[in-house]
């Protein structure tokens, strides 16, 4: 299956170097676009159509997944539910996702730092339809020490399997094997 992996604040797709791998030796094609600017200056709207862009230019006709990680889970959403990204995506896998907001991005300065904010006008919208969410495979992943995403909680969305991950730290979610596992038997499992 493809698999689009969207990156957080001040990231590249590079960060799912070890992930990417580990899928595509599992027979996925992984696509690791580089949204910028990659410190969300311009907003979380204006990279979800980039990310928007991005897929109708690359991936092949049909379905896909997708799996945004931090700030990226929240562009990911904004496409699923305002671009049409549901008309093609079977699975999201949310990793470390401030779904509700994060304390964090009330020290951030800039444009994406408000959009995750608890109570912005962003996520205000998007859980106002958090509803069209309903038609496809949902799983959250966290980390209860998480220092990103405060509280961790605030990663988890209704009707969602909600998974801990044991990383030390935010950033160490994608590095996490037993994460890598969990996304391929998801995906294994769905298609049988």
């Amino acid at each position: 299956m493809q698999i689009v992996l969207v990156h957080g604040i001040w990231d590249s797709g590079k960060v799912f170097r070890r992930m990417a791998s580990y899928l595509n030796e599992e027979g996925h094609s992984c696509y690791t676009p580089d949204l910028l600017p990659a410190n969300g200056a311009e907003g979380l709207v204006d990279l979800a159509e980039k990310l928007r862009i991005y897929i109708e230019g690359t991936l092949e006709a049909g379905p896909f997944a997708l799996a945004g990680f931090s700030m990226g889970s929240l562009i990911s959403r904004y496409y699923l539910q305002r671009l049409g990204g549901l008309e093609r995506v079977r699975y999201f896998f949310n990793i470390s996702g401030p779904q509700r907001g994060t304390l964090a991005a009330h020290v951030w300065p800039g444009k994406a730092a408000r959009d995750m904010r608890f109570g912005s006008r962003f996520i205000r919208e998007l859980n106002a339809d958090l509803n069209k969410l309903s038609q496809i495979d949902i799983r959250t992943y966290r980390t209860p020490f998480d220092l990103l995403v405060i509280p961790s909680g605030s990663s988890k969305l209704p009707g969602s399997e909600d998974r801990l991950i044991y990383a030390p730290l935010h950033h160490r979610m994608l590095c996490q094997e037993s994460l890598f596992k969990d996304i391929a038997a998801t995906l294994r499992q769905r298609d049988t």
